[in-house]
């Protein structure tokens, strides 16, 4: 009896270290690939891209102030997706998750280009931070997006 109690425990304790390792491994890595494809299909996509990447309620943080929901979101971005010539790249460089597994961030830098007033190509780079939650599905959704421009002069 004592024996298939200490077998019984020694399982348990296997799948449980198993069960963190899977949320581990789930973890930053599942971010950056997340929002290395955000990137991909934003490219790809355009504004359709980068929306279909934000949580029903996500949010971005910007100049004008806070933009919520796909709606708004489409609004303030689409201008400048539908600009002849914008682009608007990224690349993460760090992730983390929470230890609940479902909330996490990414932090990179980006590129955008387009043209000024005088149609004179205008490049600017710049840091960012992505806030992304993990929905029911099991889908990774950003819920807060922000970004700082670097303050060197535009290329």
């Amino acid at each position: 009896m004592r024996a298939r109690f200490l077998a019984v425990v020694l399982m348990a304790a296997i799948a449980g270290g198993l069960s963190l390792a899977e949320k581990r491994s789930a973890g930053p890595e599942a971010l950056m690939k997340a929002d290395e494809e955000f990137d991909r299909v934003t490219a790809e996509k355009g504004i359709d891209g980068w929306v279909s990447f934000f949580a029903e309620d996500g949010m971005q943080l910007t100049p004008e102030g806070n933009i919520k929901g796909h709606a708004a979101i489409r609004e303030y971005m689409g201008p400048a997706f539908a600009r002849p010539g914008f682009s608007l790249r990224w690349k993460p460089v760090s992730a983390d998750i929470a230890s609940s597994g479902d909330l996490g961030y990414t932090t990179g830098t980006y590129e955008s280009r387009g043209t000024d007033a005088q149609g004179k190509p205008v490049v600017r780079t710049g840091r960012y931070v992505s806030i992304w939650k993990k929905q029911k599905d099991g889908s990774w959704k950003v819920v807060l997006d922000t970004g700082q421009q670097d303050t060197k002069a535009a290329k």
